[in-house]
């Protein structure tokens, strides 16, 4: 029995010594919070033509200030070796938020990276995906007067905007789902950084993981609209041209559902038709124009207005799309199901997107003009 028990003390003592091994301390572990993937300065030059600049950033425990790393690699697997010799701690990637894009490198493919990441069982789906204008390192590097770090500054701006629904959550799943999705391509939003701020600048559209056009962010909520569900959406509108009685117009706390009518499937000679209904209902809390909105009568004149400037937009923002060959609001996930499957497989979408048929249908109704006291 005594050598049952001294047995039983050494293979106990070998087990906490071997867990002791694999212990991981916070103080000296290095938490990515930001990544970004640009390309290097003077790219033309021979030696760096297939290499990438990463940076990456490590917020300090005061979650004021971060640090930052960095180098020249041609993968990001090589780019962590790099931040290991320079970093007096070790670098994980489990509190990864951001994966940043530099718009020059988003336009000749990010699929490699973003496949890297999604296959790293220590990083989340809902890592946010954008894409930068401009330098993405010095956007990391500036010091905001809000204070606390550019991840800080970021994750704030996506919680605010997207809880709207004005901007979509873009992140590394919605894009990979879209990227294997053949009825709808992916989409990112874009970031700039001003010398006292940080700023939604649009929202990339990507031609399965190529960078091919953008919506400018006046027309942001145009798109929200047609892309999906607006919750609480800010719509400013400046009604310009003859048609117009109105001169400005400001319909806030508005919401949105949208419906998707197939009415012809694509053939060889023509593309489908199509009839997006879009419905908006919110507050105007701000006119401007000599006809007012104290009655009835004029504010379902400019519900009119408002529709017809609304369809404007939203048919503007079509064609572009059609032009980049870019469905980024997923019209051929219902082509696709009005047809049978065999013959969508057939089809080159991006192409055939180009040539379809959208008409846009909106209707505007005004819950209240405000309070009036």
């Amino acid at each position: 029995m005594g050598k049952l028990r001294n047995l039983v003390g050494v293979v106990a003592l070998s087990w906490l010594l071997a867990g002791c091994g694999d212990q991981r301390v916070l103080e000296k572990m290095g938490f990515i919070r930001t990544v970004a993937y640009e390309l290097p300065d003077g790219e033309e030059d021979e030696g760096k033509k297939e290499k990438i600049k990463f940076t990456i950033s490590i917020p300090k425990l005061n979650q004021k200030e971060s640090i930052l790393y960095t180098t020249i690699a041609k993968t990001a697997r090589e780019a962590r070796i790099d931040f290991d010799r320079q970093n007096d701690r070790r670098i994980v990637n489990g509190q990864l938020r951001q994966a940043l894009f530099g718009e020059s490198l988003a336009r000749e493919g990010v699929w490699e990276h973003i496949d890297s990441l999604i296959r790293d069982p220590s990083i989340g789906n809902r890592v946010h995906f954008l894409v930068v204008e401009g330098s993405a390192e010095n956007l990391m590097r500036r010091s905001y007067p809000q204070g606390g770090t550019a991840g800080e500054y970021i994750d704030n701006l996506i919680r605010t905007e997207t809880g709207t629904l004005n901007m979509p959550d873009t992140n590394l799943y919605s894009f990979t789902r879209d990227y294997y999705d053949d009825g709808i391509e992916p989409i990112a939003a874009i970031i700039r950084g001003n010398p006292g701020s940080i700023e939604f600048s649009g929202i990339a559209l990507f031609l399965k993981d190529k960078m091919v056009g953008k919506v400018p962010p006046d027309d942001m909520p145009y798109f929200g609209a047609m892309y999906g569900k607006v919750k609480s959406g800010d719509l400013f509108m400046d009604f310009k041209g003859e048609q117009y009685s109105s001169d400005a117009s400001s319909m806030l706390y508005f919401s949105s559902t949208r419906k998707v009518k197939v009415n012809a499937p694509p053939s060889e000679l023509a593309g489908p038709k199509v009839t997006l209904k879009l419905s908006l209902i919110g507050s105007i809390l701000e006119y401007f124009g000599p006809s007012g909105i104290s009655n009835a009568d004029q504010q379902v004149r400019l519900e009119s207005e408002i529709a017809m400037l609304v369809k404007e937009k939203c048919e503007e923002l079509v064609r572009r799309m059609q032009k980049a060959h870019a469905d980024a609001i997923g019209i051929g996930q219902y082509v696709r199901n009005a047809m049978p499957y065999s013959e969508w497989r057939k089809l080159d979408w991006a192409e055939t997107f180009s040539r379809a048929d959208i008409d846009v249908q909106v209707k505007v109704r005004i819950k209240n003009a405000g309070k009036i006291i």
